[in-house]
């Protein structure tokens, strides 16, 4: 890990770094180190990605659910979203930013399967970057707040959330994919 780790991220965001929607995810997240947390996150998430059984990637728990490919896809955009707004706010650029369409991007994915052996690669790599991006950002810009989606947030609170909303959704997809039927 590069830049600004140890104690600049030792620390949770505070209210006013992040829209009251947002506090769900960042409360997901353990205490301690975040770039050591997203970094063991990361390979955690592709290993236990890869050990599951390759018919589950176009498996959905319930009609008009996504798949659990679909679901790994959506933690790597929002992590990539969530990442350009760290960058943005951790260099103290004021223009406000845009919110995104979750549901539009995973319909842009297309109908071909992706294997989450693939995609837990993509998610790993896209970790160590993201971990390399955030230990750029500078202890004193971590918390300069800006606009996202109409809303405060944070370098901080962007990266608290790239953490929370992963742990969220390999939450769902450990109780109602690797779960059900087609684990």
């Amino acid at each position: 890990m590069s830049g600004a780790g140890g104690a600049a991220w030792a620390g949770r965001p505070a209210d006013a770094e992040l829209a009251p929607f947002y506090r769900r995810y960042v409360a997901l997240v353990p205490n301690g180190d975040l770039l050591e947390t997203l970094a063991a996150q990361g390979a955690e998430t592709a290993a236990w990605l890869r050990s599951l059984r390759p018919a589950l990637a176009g498996w959905a728990y319930a009609r008009g659910k996504w798949t659990a490919a679909q679901v790994v896809a959506h933690v790597i955009d929002t992590e990539r979203i969530f990442g350009a707004r760290a960058l943005h706010l951790g260099r103290g650029d004021p223009a406000p930013l845009p919110g995104y369409d979750q549901d539009a991007y995973v319909a842009a994915l297309g109908p071909e399967r992706r294997s989450l052996a693939d995609l837990a690669g993509e998610l790993e790599r896209l970790r160590a970057t993201t971990v390399d991006l955030l230990g750029s950002i500078p202890h004193p810009a971590l918390d300069a707040v800006g606009t996202v989606s109409g809303g405060p947030m944070s370098a901080r609170g962007a990266a608290y959330v790239i953490a929370g909303h992963e742990r969220h959704h390999v939450q769902i997809l450990r109780e109602r994919y690797a779960a059900g039927g087609a684990a």
